[in-house]
């Protein structure tokens, strides 16, 4: 049973134990009902007079830390932290002063409550002045304030951080239709304080004659709940409209219930410039359409990193594609590119395709019909909010300025060229590489793919070899012309008038990998040099035009002119080296052989007459040195007085046996077989120096009275063969016959030398190598 105190006129608080004891045994009169409704009250009741407690209810017992019983007669002050003593009475007495007035609980005071285990309780507190039994006395009803105060402090946080959100924000009671709360950026929309929209009616902040379908009616102005955006209009303080998008949202408050936060952005602004976007994409449409040049928007799905294609075109793009309104729209923009562009790898195309974006560049394009056309286009990168990449392209039509500038350029191509074509004759440079800047100089002149230069041989060597190239198609261009037959088509191209075209036709139809084909003579079959200029262009390109053609017979003449002039100036250079050769050979024979004879016949005659065998033997070896000093001096002759190649390889291989006989004593037996004049010079500058060697050591060491030279040549090899009925290899002077200098000829084309004796007597030399092709094809 717990203890309940009883008040009447007859207790006094006066502060002694024995009556506080008093009071803490007498019951409490008065009905059950108030008794049982103060005992289970969750809030704390006490009554306090004379600054003394003489009732204290379970709950504030409970909150104190303490018993019923140990609070009755307690001082108040007692439960009042220390620093909060002198405050505290100053309000208790304001209380019992005649003039006070009950403080309501909920008026945002808090005290503390000062708990048994010294610590401190938040609570709250709603105070009454009573007379009871003639004495003032208060009544206080107590309440914990930790909770109240934690959601007044997270409350203020809130009010801080929404203070920072640049939106507006209004709390609206929807059961009130009243404003609630604000923050700062309200206030600065609306132009109202904080207070001023504290409570006001929210249909006072509703703009009137909204006849916009796109906002709310005016009576749901700040009161529409859901989580989508909608349009609303509001009235400042001012009188001015502000369009507004309103997000709001409804959330359970537990002091106040439901209510509807709003966040409100200002969008005026962006409704302006979506309305001047409306007119700029007006205005854009109809620049689009009716501009001048050529303008297309292209799309490529950037997940898949797919191909360009045509969003759109304009009436100029169509006409210069020559396709009809709409009909390119979809289209990969790969049916517009170039023949000439498809050899080019996709990842090539991909980047040439938006390559340096913001840049004017002229790239070739097709038009419907299958022709080409130059345009000068610039790309530009579109930076939309839509997944994928745009580019935007203006396209003009440059055909006619391309076509003249190419006309100035390969013409300044063709000046350079037969200017580097002359400047070569004049250094003296082969006709090879005269040739060859020729063939360099076509190829870039009219943009061919490949270009090779046939030149034939003369009179007495009629063979048509390949002297110069240029171009990634010239093998396969020489393999249709050699396939054709080379000598026919020059015979063809210096001779009859208008015959290179159906060759070319017929050259240019039956291989795949090449395309138009142009043949130009060079020269006429009388004339020296003379041949033909092979040129061509990739599969699909653009036919060789008239121009084309006039450009490459002007560089032919110029180079025809710088061939001779090479050739006259290697003829005088090679006819004074061999005049310098004759010159020493008949120094040495008229005059240094004679004195050495003359030396060695007076040796001969004095050993005749010499009586000490001694001095006949000494006198004999310089006679026979002074011979083998004749035979080489012979020898050097001999080679002093080897041509250059004149003539045909059989007719130089007559002329080096024949002048090899005055040294042997007889004329070797010749034998040539093949078509030794197919032969390539530098093969055959080999083949003379390894007849005269060979013929050399035949003079000099077998002591032969017959011999025979053998010259066969076939598809694969070329064979040398010198015999002689001499004393063979064993008993020749020197041992080896001057192998070194025949197997080093040997080795620089890949062959070998064989040196055997026959069986009777004599020796054979046999000296062979592979044949080579007269054109190595680059």
């Amino acid at each position: 049973m717990v203890e309940r105190t009883t008040i009447g006129p007859e207790t006094e608080a006066t502060g002694d134990p024995g009556a506080a004891t008093e009071i803490r045994q007498r019951n409490v009169s008065g009905p059950d009902t108030w008794r049982q409704l103060v005992d289970e009250s969750p809030d704390g009741v006490l009554l306090v007079r004379d600054g003394r407690i003489v009732y204290v209810n379970p709950a504030l017992a409970r909150m104190a830390g303490r018993e019923v019983a140990e609070l009755g007669g307690t001082v108040l002050a007692d439960l009042v932290p220390s620093e909060h003593r002198v405050r505290h009475a100053e309000l208790v007495e304001e209380t019992l002063s005649g003039d006070a007035r009950s403080r309501q609980m909920g008026s945002g005071r808090v005290v503390h409550l000062r708990r048994a285990d010294e610590s401190e309780l938040p609570v709250e507190i709603a105070l009454a002045p009573l007379v009871i039994d003639g004495r003032p006395t208060m009544l206080a009803t107590v309440r914990d304030a930790t909770a109240w105060r934690g959601r007044e402090a997270e409350r203020a946080r809130l009010v801080q951080l929404l203070d920072l959100v640049p939106d507006s924000i209004l709390v609206v009671d929807p059961r009130l239709q009243v404003v609630v709360d604000a923050n700062h950026a309200a206030t600065e929309l609306l132009g109202y304080t904080e207070d001023e929209l504290r409570g006001m009616p929210v249909r006072r902040l509703a703009a009137l004659h909204d006849e916009s379908p796109d906002h709310v009616a005016e009576g749901e102005v700040l009161l529409t709940d859901g989580s989508q955006l909608h349009g609303q209009r509001l009235a400042t303080r001012d009188g001015s409209v502000v369009d507004c998008e309103v997000h709001a949202s409804l959330v359970e408050d537990p002091d106040h219930g439901p209510l509807l936060v709003n966040v409100v952005r200002d969008v005026g602004e962006r409704l302006a410039l979506e309305m001047r976007l409306r007119e700029s994409e007006e205005s854009f449409r109809t620049t689009f359409e009716q501009a001048p040049v050529g303008i297309g928007l292209l799309e490529r799905d950037e997940a898949d990193g797919g191909p360009l294609r045509v969003l759109r075109t304009n009436r100029a793009l169509d006409e210069m594609l020559g396709y009809a309104a709409g009909e390119l729209v979809g289209a990969d923009i790969a049916v517009l590119r170039a023949p000439e562009d498809r050899l080019v790898s996709a990842a090539q195309r991909a980047q040439a395709e938006t390559d340096r974006p913001d840049r004017t560049v002229i790239r070739r394009y097709r038009r419907r019909d299958g022709s080409v056309l130059w345009a000068e286009v610039r790309v530009s990168m579109l930076d939309l909010p839509v997944p994928g990449q745009y580019y935007l392209v203006h396209a003009v039509d440059v055909s006619t300025r391309v076509a003249a500038e190419r006309e100035l350029r390969r013409d300044s191509i063709v000046n350079r060229a037969v200017a580097e074509v002359s400047r070569a004759a004049l250094e003296d440079q082969p006709e090879e590489d005269i040739l060859t800047l020729l063939a360099d100089g076509v190829a870039e002149a009219i943009d061919a793919d490949g270009v090779a230069v046939l030149l034939m041989g003369d009179s007495d060597e009629p063979s048509a070899r390949w002297v110069g190239a240029s171009g990634p198609r010239a093998v396969d261009l020489i393999e249709r012309v050699d396939a054709a037959g080379r000598e026919l088509l020059v015979e063809s191209a210096t001779t009859a008038v208008g015959a290179m075209s159906g060759w070319a036709t017929a050259i240019g139809a039956e291989e795949p990998d090449i395309g138009p084909v142009l043949l130009v003579p060079l020269g006429e079959s009388s004339s020296d040099p003379h041949g033909l200029v092979a040129a061509c262009r990739g599969q699909g390109a653009s036919a060789l035009s008239i121009e084309d053609d006039h450009r490459v017979t002007r560089m032919v003449t110029q180079a025809q002119v710088a061939v001779r002039l090479a050739r006259a100036r290697a003829a005088e250079a090679r006819l004074a080296v061999l005049e310098e050769r004759q010159r020493i050979a008949r120094d040495l024979h008229d005059t240094v052989i004679q004195d050495v004879i003359a030396v060695g016949m007076q040796i001969s005659a004095d050993v005749d007459v010499e009586s000490d065998p001694r001095r006949q033997v000494r006198d004999l070896e310089k006679v026979a040195q002074l011979e083998a000093a004749a035979r080489n001096l012979r020898r050097a002759v001999f080679e002093l007085r080897a041509t250059v190649r004149r003539t045909s390889t059989a007719a130089e291989v007559t002329e080096t046996v024949s002048e090899a006989s005055r040294v042997l004593g007889h004329f070797p037996l010749l034998t040539i077989a093949g078509p030794v004049d197919d032969l390539p010079p530098d093969l055959v500058d080999d083949v003379i120096a390894v007849l005269r060697e060979a013929l050399s050591n035949v003079a000099r060491h077998a002591r032969a009275t017959h011999s025979a030279v053998s010259l066969s040549v076939d598809s694969d090899a070329v064979i040398l063969v010198v015999e002689d009925d001499g004393v063979g290899p064993e008993g020749a002077a020197g041992g080896c016959y001057g192998l070194a200098n025949l197997k080093d000829r040997a080795g620089r084309h890949g062959g070998h030398v064989e040196v055997a004796g026959l069986p009777d007597a004599g020796t054979r030399v046999i000296w062979t190598c592979p044949r080579q092709a007269p054109f190595n094809n680059p």
